[in-house]
């Protein structure tokens, strides 16, 4: 069994005694393995600042240099200041996660598992051609996107024109909407080898935490072990090896994710998101309270340092079955200040078992920018969502209340 101590032992003794340095907006994102890498440092800023920022103000000793997502003005950086850059070319992450390339890339590799779509210029594109292909309604997708706010549900003529004439002759991507449980789950290449995680239930644009209908506000590993067939697990871990083992021919390295729906037992890939996804380090955590098995943060940094992976040894990461988080995002009329109200901490009693052991984390609680992230709700052995996809409030308490929190040292 590949064991997380022996490939820490092997990620420690590779830096001696150089620096791993990850720089990154929030310190969560780092988060997961700093009790145990012997020379590590998370390098971020109070209030965040971009990591581009952080970079270009901060002088490095010799080392190596890890961050959450690389992009253009990372690498150029990294170059002029000479800094080792471990994370995989910027000009892969974007091929694969801006929403055009993405699909031209992956309709090549799993066209029967993705919706339809088509790309289109929406001052030459018809309201009525869009809907014979896609349905009456769709959903129209920016090249670039994140957290679900260039993302955008066309229901009838009025909203496709409201785009035509914002954006005429900007191209976007428009697909048939699939109903069905969205599922995500993180993976990482590690020279020829494709690690697969654990799938969890991606709670989606809950109106109290966001404004943004498709913005993703958290994960819930327990729900998913519990909605999803054994069968629909393998199809995941397959889909995922299909897809990591083309982008490890094409020279991508370490942790990237894939959103999956499932639909009448069928699961859609709707997208691969290639970066560090952001509940890497929640799930390394609970790997870690879970067994002995290797964690997803873990086969990152080893595959960014271009260790070797060990010879005879199966490609299987720490299984888990529970845990979850809810991320808060700032909305419009404020009402999510209210749930992560710092001056009084949360209670977590989620479920009829008794408390939820968990932690919050306040990462922009300041932050005036409407859908950023202002906070975490993570718990560490039970999910926040049940059957009826409504919040696992259970019978002593509701999570949402201003009360108290018990917390674990990590």
């Amino acid at each position: 069994m590949l064991t997380n101590k022996s490939v820490i032992q092997k990620i420690n003794k590779r830096l001696g005694k150089k620096t791993l340095f990850y720089v990154c907006r929030y310190p969560e994102r780092a988060r997961g393995l700093e009790d145990l890498l012997k020379n590590y440092k998370i390098i971020y800023s109070t209030p965040p600042q971009d990591t581009a920022e952080i970079i270009k103000n901060k002088k490095f000793s010799r080392g190596y240099l890890a961050v959450f997502k690389n992009n253009s003005k990372i690498s150029r950086l990294c170059q002029e200041k000479k800094i080792n850059l471990i994370n995989p070319d910027w000009q892969l992450a974007e091929k694969y996660e801006n929403k055009i390339s993405q699909y031209q890339w992956l309709k090549k590799i799993i066209f029967k598992n993705l919706p339809k779509t088509t790309i289109v210029i929406p001052k030459n594109a018809n309201f009525k051609s869009l809907t014979s292909l896609l349905g009456n309604k769709f959903i129209a997708q920016f090249n670039r996107s994140h957290t679900g706010e260039g993302t955008f549900l066309i229901s009838n003529k009025k909203d496709w024109k409201k785009i035509k004439k914002t954006f005429p002759q900007r191209q976007i991507k428009c697909v048939e909407i699939i109903k069905g449980d969205p599922i995500t789950i993180n993976a990482c290449v590690w020279e020829k080898n494709i690690l697969v995680g654990n799938p969890s239930y991606q709670i989606t644009g809950r109106k109290d935490l966001t404004d943004f209908e498709f913005s993703t506000v958290g994960n819930d590993w327990s729900y998913a072990d519990k909605l999803l067939s054994k069968k629909n697990k393998k199809e995941i871990e397959r889909l995922t090896q299909k897809i990591g083992l083309a982008i490890a021919k094409e020279g991508w390295r370490g942790l990237f994710g894939l959103d999956f729906i499932l639909n009448n037992k069928k699961l859609i890939v709707i997208e691969i998101n290639a970066r560090q996804p952001a509940s890497t380090g929640l799930e390394t955590i609970i790997q870690r309270k879970t067994g002995p098995g290797l964690t997803m943060l873990a086969a990152h940094f080893a595959s960014l340092l271009k260790l070797p992976f060990p010879v005879g040894q199966n490609n299987q990461l720490q299984k888990i079955n529970c845990g979850g988080q809810i991320i808060i995002r700032k909305k419009k009329n404020g009402s999510s200040d209210k749930v992560l109200d710092l001056k009084n901490k949360l209670n977590l009693i989620i479920a009829r078992r008794g408390p939820v052991y968990g932690k919050i984390i306040k990462t922009d609680i300041q932050t005036k920018k409407i859908n950023a992230e202002m906070g975490r709700i993570q718990s560490f052995n039970q999910g926040f969502i049940k059957n009826d996809k409504k919040w696992n409030e259970g019978k002593a308490g509701n999570w949402r209340r201003h009360e108290n929190i018990k917390t674990l040292k990590q």
